[in-house]
């Protein structure tokens, strides 16, 4: 109740402006009793924000899988894959995409060290997940950090987009576009 609280406080008021008191007040409580679970602001703000966005970046993570066996030439494997890891993402930026705007868009320096400590290396474990899958799919040369990248930045605007605009696209049709884009623009022309 005082994780749930403390997200839509930090959401509405960015990580500086959240007061603790304003949590309690949202979570029903009084701020004695949240600091019986909560040290400090600091603290509720990795347990309630920073820690739920690395758990679902990582199940992201452990969720890509090993390579395919078997080399297809018509990277028909590495499509289905692919479109089922960022259907998974969007489902992971709907829960995210908010949090993840607190912590990068907040108080500088913290931003970036939470950036360089924490999100780039989920990011750089998912490029090398896609390195690895490499050989299993002709395809032309190309950076697989930055193609995690183009994916992630991809699914975070597209989330935002639709959290915040008037449209509301499918998931499932995003991720088949996003796939198409990714996986149409990357493979090796027969021949």
């Amino acid at each position: 109740m005082i994780l749930a609280a403390a997200r839509r406080v930090f959401i509405q008021s960015g990580r500086a402006g959240a007061r603790t008191r304003d949590v309690a007040a949202e979570a029903g409580i009084n701020e004695g009793l949240l600091y019986r679970h909560f040290r400090s602001k600091d603290e509720l703000f990795e347990i309630a924000v920073a820690a739920p966005l690395e758990a679902a970046i990582a199940a992201l993570v452990e969720t890509s899988g090993r390579p395919p066996d078997e080399f297809d030439g018509t990277a028909e494997v590495m499509r289905e894959r692919t479109r089922q890891f960022i259907e998974e993402l969007l489902g992971v930026m709907d829960e995210i995409a908010p949090l993840l705007g607190i912590v990068l868009f907040g108080e500088a320096e913290a931003a970036s060290s939470y950036y360089r400590k924490r999100l780039a290396p989920a990011l750089e474990k998912v490029a090398e997940i896609v390195d690895a899958h490499q050989a299993a799919w002709a395809h032309k040369d190309f950076d697989p950090e930055f193609a995690v990248e183009l994916v992630f930045g991809m699914a975070w605007f597209l989330t935002l987009s639709d959290r915040f605009g008037t449209r509301q696209r499918s998931r499932s049709e995003t991720a088949d576009v996003i796939t198409r884009i990714m996986i149409d623009g990357l493979a090796q022309p027969p021949g």
